[in-house]
Order: structure tokens, then C-alpha cells, then sequence
């Protein structure tokens, strides 16, 4: 859900990105540099909820000691699968927020 939110609010703002790259591109930026920028720009809108998201999940675990013997036991196997699953995300996000903004004929 985390990733879905975060794909939809950067697309819903690339139309009025568009403007701005486009400016930048007329004034002589190379669309390399642009696209490099891009990546790192949604990188670091990715990164950042990621990485408090899953200190909130291994703090939040210590709630269940009482419950479970081993609350991180295979704790591996859903980070894994979430992050290949975000990293999906990150990547059709930048692919889709690129033709959008940088790809324009």
C-alpha cells in the first residue's frame, strides 16, 4: 500500500513536472543528467518511507514477545518479499514518471 500511495502521489504531479524539465532541457541540460536526476529524485522519495517503515515493523514486533516465543524468527523471508516488491514499484514509477516528463516529442 505504502509503494501504491507513493507511485500514484509522484504521477499525479509529474504533469506539472513536465514544465519544468522541459525548461530545463530548452536551456541545454543533457537528457542523461535529467534522467539521473529523476532516479535519484524517486530513490530518495522511496527510500525515505521505506526505511522508517521497517524500523517501525522491528520496533513494533517487540509489542508481540509476550505472544510469540520469537517474534522475528524468518523475519528475512517478508522483508525480502517486500522489498522486491517495492523495488517493482520504484522502477515502473520511474520508467512511467521518465515518459512523462523527460520522453515528451
Amino acid at each position: 500500500m505504502l509503494a501504491s500511495t507513493l507511485m500514484f502521489k509522484i504521477l499525479n504531479g509529474a504533469s506539472k513536472d513536465k514544465d519544468r524539465y522541459q525548461i530545463l532541457n530548452k536551456i541545454g541540460i543533457r537528457k542523461q543528467l535529467l534522467k539521473q536526476s529523476i532516479n535519484y529524485e524517486i530513490r530518495t522519495l522511496f527510500l525515505l518511507p521505506a526505511s522508517l517503515r521497517i524500523i517501525d515493523v522491528l520496533f513494533g514486533l517487540q509489542l508481540f514477545r509476550s505472544l510469540l516465543p520469537d517474534p522475528y524468527h524468518n523475519i528475512w523471508l517478508p522483508f525480502i518479499i517486500f522489498g522486491i516488491l517495492y523495488l517493482l514499484y520504484y522502477l515502473l514509477t520511474v520508467k512511467l514518471y521518465k515518459k512523462v516528463v523527460v520522453e515528451y516529442k
